[in-house]
């Protein structure tokens, strides 16, 4: 009786441990979703940079909120299930500003299939018989316009959602959004919300004048958000290249309409553009064919769109379904599939990048996909090369991923083609170093020679002087490829002690750039500590993970006599992170040059900052075009001095720092009696804290 007492409990003790296991497991993979979802939304909603196509996105969301649906305790309200694109970033030269309704995003689907699953299915249970509204999927950049009494007052960008950036004196300049609506009974407070977008012929324009300081843009969304964002030197004949088009509203004092399409109507009405191709339908076929023939004749439209919204017409029926904390439920993105085009590989080249993977670079005759002129292709490892099976001479289907990043999807073997096919070559040497290649578990070529290796220190050099890392001025890519290739420099420590001797040997490299650099690096750098444990370029270390690390860290020291228990209990830090740090910091070379380094850098620790300067806990603003320093100098000086740097003045604002051409910010400072000083007087209370040099 007792053995079996005993046998009951061992399985019951199992059973709870291997519970306790699961949940531990999922936890950690929910994590781990979350933050690869988030590297995405950043690189989406605030770089103007995806690396991932729309399908495989929705994929990792959608497992994601499988996940969180079936363990509801292990939610998170910042959950990317929960919020609207990426964190918002705030630019320097824009004020944040809050929108009155939240601006939210769409949910995505790429095939029928999933559009009754996902949409109608779910509307169907619930309303029998509903009409939509369809309207085209502009590729451009959504904004909020507010009008209060008819006249436009601001406009934002959707940023996160709830706080956008506020753009109103470039939106100005957009000759079709009327400063004043038209027509009577306007609403006292209203919310309209569009796409800013370029037209295929004006986006040609664009490039062929190089109105913008001689930048090309790569496709019109880029351009768009490029330019909408520049505050500065903007050669205002930009912005007549550029239209809007309204898709509906956000906030309203009055409960004015009763549908979508009144909705669409009342804007015309207002004066505000709306598209001309916005069709009701009640049958599921109608859209469906909607869809298909925009999706076949979207290149005779004079601008760019990528799918068609799908909208539930009737509000109170749209009140009915609500919404996530994400995106509406009644209505839904129905996108195209990325274009893809038929090319030939020519060759694969080979490249080594600043952690030494080898990457394989596809060469092939030129595509034109969506405007933009692609000749090559990243490979990412061999392991895409035996994936794919290619070899030189095949017929290569090329996908832009996100419309932006250029992808080999498939390869066409033909029987034409076959004899022509080439094996690619597998280099078993470095091609910059010429040491022998390492494999690593998942078969990933790698170069052992880290910085000995030129490539992977040109790489690493670049990083370094990055404005996230040292922000080294006067230096560019160029310069160092020159001084590493001529053997003139070895590491970061050399390039901090640059000299003249060693620059008049670099090639086309004048006496004014020269004293230029030579006049920035003879003072010492200050540097916060988590910009120079990123500026290290351990592996595995970003901007994120090196400011949780240096706060867990008091100082440098305590950091280099580190242990793996004591990594492994800073928040976010796994056990490779770990290793890689341990790995880096018991190689007497990397404490050597960190050592070097300490002699031409100062390291500001967060708890070290003097409570004795001016600036300490003082609430500052910026405003006007700074002379003798750079912005963003003037902010990182200020920061490692402990100021608070907002972008709006509030009664709560202790100083207030005025430029050439101020804003109204300079009225609102002495309204509210705010410390009001010139750049000049900036200058000269830096230089009496710390020794500051005009820059």
């Amino acid at each position: 009786m007792e053995k079996k007492n005993l046998k009951f409990h061992i399985i019951r003790l199992i059973k709870i441990l291997y519970k306790i296991y699961k949940l531990f497991y999922l936890k950690k993979k929910i994590i781990k979703l979350r933050k690869i979802i988030n590297s995405y939304n950043y690189r989406y909603y605030i770089l103007n940079n995806s690396n991932i196509l729309d399908y495989q996105y929705d994929k990792l969301l959608t497992q994601l909120i499988k996940l969180e649906n079936l363990y509801p305790y292990l939610q998170d309200k910042y959950s990317p299930t929960q919020l609207v694109g990426a964190k918002y970033k705030s630019f320097v030269f824009f004020k944040k500003k809050n929108h009155k309704i939240p601006m939210l995003s769409l949910n995505n689907v790429f095939n029928e299939n999933d559009l009754f699953k996902k949409f109608f299915f779910p509307i169907n249970k619930i309303i029998n018989k509903s009409s939509f509204c369809c309207e085209l999927k502009f590729d451009g950049i959504a904004i909020n316009l507010l009008y209060k009494n008819g006249y436009l007052v601001s406009a934002i960008t959707r940023g996160d959602g709830i706080i956008g950036e506020n753009i109103t004196q470039n939106i100005l300049q957009i000759k079709n959004i009327p400063h004043i609506l038209k027509g009577k009974n306007l609403p006292k407070i209203l919310e309209i919300r569009g796409e800013i977008f370029i037209t295929k012929k004006n986006f040609k324009l664009l490039n062929q004048k190089k109105l913008n300081q001689n930048k090309l843009f790569s496709n019109t969304r880029s351009a768009v958000l490029g330019i909408l964002k520049l505050n500065k030197n903007i050669n205002k004949k930009i912005f007549n290249l550029f239209n809007f088009l309204s898709y509906g509203i956000g906030f309203i004092n009055k409960n004015f309409f009763l549908n979508q399409q009144e909705i669409l109507k009342k804007l015309k009405y207002y004066g505000i553009p709306t598209c001309k191709h916005t069709k009701i339908y009640s049958s599921y076929y109608k859209i469906v064919n909607f869809y298909k023939y925009f999706k076949k004749n979207r290149h005779l439209l004079p601008y760019n769109i990528d799918g068609i919204v799908i909208k539930i017409n009737n509000i109170k029926k749209q009140n009915i379904f609500g919404y996530t904390n994400h995106a509406p439920k009644w209505a839904i993105a129905y996108k195209f599939p990325s274009q893809e085009k038929l090319t030939l590989l020519k060759k694969v080249n080979f490249q080594i990048g600043r952690t030494g993977i080898l990457t394989p670079i596809a060469n092939f005759n030129t595509v034109n996909i969506n405007g933009v002129n692609i000749s090559f292709a990243t490979l990412y490892n061999i392991n895409e090369i035996k994936r794919l099976n290619l070899k030189i001479g095949d017929n290569i289907v090329i996908q832009r991923c996100g419309d932006v990043i250029p992808k080999i999807t498939n390869v066409i073997i033909s029987k034409k083609s076959i004899k022509k096919r080439k094996n690619i070559l597998i280099p078993k040497i470095c091609p910059s170093c010429n040491s022998i290649l390492k494999k690593k578990k998942n078969n990933i070529l790698y170069c052992t020679s880290e910085l000995f290796c030129k490539a992977q220190l040109k790489a690493y050099l670049k990083h370094f002087i990055s404005r996230n890392a040292i922000n080294i001025s006067f230096i560019g890519e160029k310069l160092i490829d020159k001084l590493v290739d001529k053997d003139l420099i070895k590491n970061s420590v050399d390039l901090l002690n640059l000299n003249n001797f060693t620059l008049s040997k670099v090639e086309n490299l004048g006496n004014k750039s020269i004293k230029k650099i030579l006049k920035f690096l003879k003072k010492k750098q200050k540097v916060t500590f988590n910009k120079f444990l990123f500026s290290l370029g351990i592996p595995e270390i970003g901007i994120v993970t090196s400011n949780i690390i240096s706060f867990f860290f008091k100082t440098l020291e305590d950091f280099l006599n580190t242990n793996l228990i004591k990594l492994q209990n800073i928040t976010s830090i796994g056990e490779k992170t770990s290793l890689n740090i341990l790995n880096y910091i018991k190689k007497k070379h990397n404490i050597n040059i960190i050592q070097n380094l300490l002699k031409k850098i100062d390291i500001i620790y967060p708890n070290n900052i003097s409570e004795k300067n001016f600036f300490y806990q003082k609430k500052i603003v910026i405003t006007g075009k700074l002379k003798f320093i750079t912005r963003h100098n003037l902010v990182n000086q200020l920061m490692i001095l402990g100021a608070i740097i907002n972008t709006n003045i509030s009664k709560k604002t202790n100083i207030l720092i005025v430029g050439i051409n101020p804003s109204s910010k300079l009225l609102k400072a002495i309204k509210f009696n705010i410390k009001i000083i010139n750049e000049n007087k900036i200058i000269y209370l830096l230089n009496q804290i710390n020794n500051f040099e005009k820059y």
